[in-house]
């Protein structure tokens, strides 16, 4: 059991390491804490559920061995990754930070503001839809106006902008 245990804990904190990591990244960009669980429970989902049933099936393939000892084990790590994979990671970890809130969940790092919320429509087709547009519409307008500037052999500063075809040339003093 104690090596059953140490064993189980440890294939469990990969996916732990996948979706808290994913979660904090979304909530470092602004997303409020409801959002930020949403949005990183929904780009590792795919992923841990696609690991723990790989892992599944090795740790299964072991059950065909006639070994008494080794079909125990296989048995209950087959059993463990399934239910750390379908009931852990997609239900009491999110459950678990929703419940201790921001301010707990990642105490003592210091979060951006809240500006993004994927929670403000009831309908979920036109919050999916609006939620898109205007990550779209932000995107656009940060690739809109970049311009760059740098300096050319000849010594002239040459400014560049996307939003323009043109490039102007500017003489340096």
């Amino acid at each position: 059991p104690i090596m059953a245990f140490s064993i189980i804990v440890g294939l469990a904190l990969d996916y732990d390491v996948f979706l808290i990591s994913r979660i904090l990244e979304f909530r470092m960009e602004g997303y409020d804490h409801k959002s930020s669980i949403i949005a990183g429970l929904h780009a590792t989902g795919s992923l841990i559920t696609a690991a723990g049933i790989i892992m599944a099936v090795a740790f299964g393939g072991l059950m065909l061995s006639t070994s008494p000892a080794l079909y125990q084990w296989s048995f209950l790590l087959t059993v463990a990754v399934l239910l750390d994979t379908f009931v852990i990671r997609t239900l009491v970890v999110p459950i678990t930070i929703g419940f201790t809130g921001s301010k707990i969940s990642w105490w003592p790092k210091i979060l951006p503001e809240e500006r993004i919320s994927l929670l403000e429509s009831s309908s979920p087709e036109a919050h999916t839809n609006s939620t898109m547009e205007a990550l779209l519409l932000d995107a656009e307008s940060s690739s809109e106006d970049q311009e760059e500037e740098h300096i050319d052999t000849a010594g002239d500063v040459v400014i560049e902008s996307t939003d323009q075809d043109s490039t102007q040339t500017h003489q340096a003093n």
